[in-house]
């Protein structure tokens, strides 16, 4: 059996503005939890608040993760024979079967495998309880502050739980068990589960995950959107009434992670769906200290290294979306970057829309809330967030 190599945390200067400070898993090969560190933080750059540390665990140093080396002893989580080919070796147009029989492990420890007659690059998750919990105890104290704006929580999978191969299933912790610990902690406590898990699994023959990417696709959002809208009691979008675009030759961070070219090679169609009142929204831009706005569009983007950021543009960002929707309801979105696929989702269903990336804000987002007039407060963050050292920023930020 050949052994999974060592897991080198780089430090990535990236030419994509991708939104990549998600928390980088650090599991062993047994796929127990370990201490969880994170990405490089985005081009834009943010110091970790200092005075927020749990009790728990120590304020994470997200510029400088440490090198793992794995444990590969189990015989049950033994990496699968290859057929030797390296990710870094090129050769004659591969047939399907020596596409879908692809599994490489490249820099980082991104697995790069085949599948569906295409590569996928996956990210394995890792995760603590202890961060789960400190996720929850941030949360019900927006709900204490807020007692007359509905809290919602939306903990979104990333695509390891969808797509990971079986023989790679001791690598990886599985999220579902994060979430649901997550969603069975909040119950009863007056913050709003948004359930999102089932459904996309529901759809994962379809393009709800980049394959070259960390994120989600929005056609993956927009299934997470109308979870969101039905249980906000509001519109819900449906995807019929918006316009597609389409936009090839994409290639995201997997590739730059993993530094296998059979990603490179293999660029992906990218669809971004306009929102049917597009030429009704306001957007207006400020910086993180909600100041100097400008207008602007909300669906910025047509570089096909940026297709993330078709909409928003930059996580350093507070986005405010004035709709015409005329429904009395304001949103406020607290979000890292997988939060973005969402927004087009929502200008149908709510008057004033304001996005705050965790990550980058730099106002109290209680008295934030309570300034624009919030009716509804949508935490909307990957898996990895919420289970590891970005969590802390939801302490900041309710403290600032």
């Amino acid at each position: 059996m050949k052994k999974l190599p060592k897991i080198t945390a780089l430090i990535l200067t990236l030419s994509l503005a991708c939104g990549c400070s998600e928390v980088f898993p650090n599991s062993n090969a047994s796929g127990k939890d370990t201490s969880a560190y994170t990405l490089p933080p985005d081009p834009v750059s943010s110091e970790a608040p200092s005075d927020t540390e749990s009790e728990e665990t120590e304020q994470p140093d997200i510029s400088a993760p440490e090198t793992l080396q794995p444990d590969t002893s189990a015989e049950e989580t033994s990496a699968p024979e290859t057929d030797g080919t390296s990710a870094e070796e090129s050769s004659a147009p591969a047939s399907n079967s020596d596409i879908n029989s692809y599994r490489a492990i490249g820099d980082n420890g991104i697995l790069v495998a085949g599948m569906d007659n295409h590569y996928r690059g996956i990210m394995f998750y890792g995760g603590t309880y202890g961060y789960c919990d400190q996720y929850m105890t941030d949360v019900k104290a927006f709900q204490s502050a807020l007692p007359e704006v509905t809290v919602y929580s939306m903990v979104i999978p990333t695509s390891v739980d969808f797509y990971n191969p079986t023989e790679y299933k001791g690598y990886t912790e599985l999220q579902k068990d994060k979430i649901d610990y997550i969603e069975s902690g909040l119950k009863s406590t007056g913050v709003t589960n948004v359930s999102v898990y089932d459904t996309l699994s529901k759809h994962t023959s379809e393009e709800i995950y980049s394959r070259t990417d960390h994120h989600w696709m929005p056609l993956g959002a927009y299934y997470a959107a109308q979870v969101f809208c039905k249980t906000a009691g509001v519109k819900v979008p449906d995807i019929k009434n918006y316009r597609k675009e389409t936009c090839g030759g994409y290639v995201g961070s997997m590739y730059y992670y993993s530094s296998d070219e059979h990603l490179n090679n293999d660029p992906e169609t990218y669809a971004v769906y306009y929102s049917p009142n597009e030429d009704k929204l306001k957007t207006t831009y400020y910086d993180r200290y909600y100041s100097n706005g400008y207008y602007s569009n909300l669906f910025l983007c047509d570089n096909a290294s940026y297709y993330y950021l078709s909409f928003l543009g930059s996580d350093d960002l507070i986005a405010h979306i004035k709709t015409n929707a005329k429904t009395g309801r304001n949103l406020v979105v607290i979000k890292e970057s997988y939060g973005n696929g969402l927004i087009p989702f929502f200008t149908e269903s709510f008057d004033n829309i304001y996005v705050l990336d965790l990550r980058y804000c730099e106002v109290n987002a209680i008295k934030f809330c309570k300034q624009v007039d919030a009716t509804d407060l949508l935490f909307a963050n990957c898996a990895y967030t919420v289970a590891g050292g970005n969590c802390d920023y939801f302490s900041y930020i309710r403290n600032i």
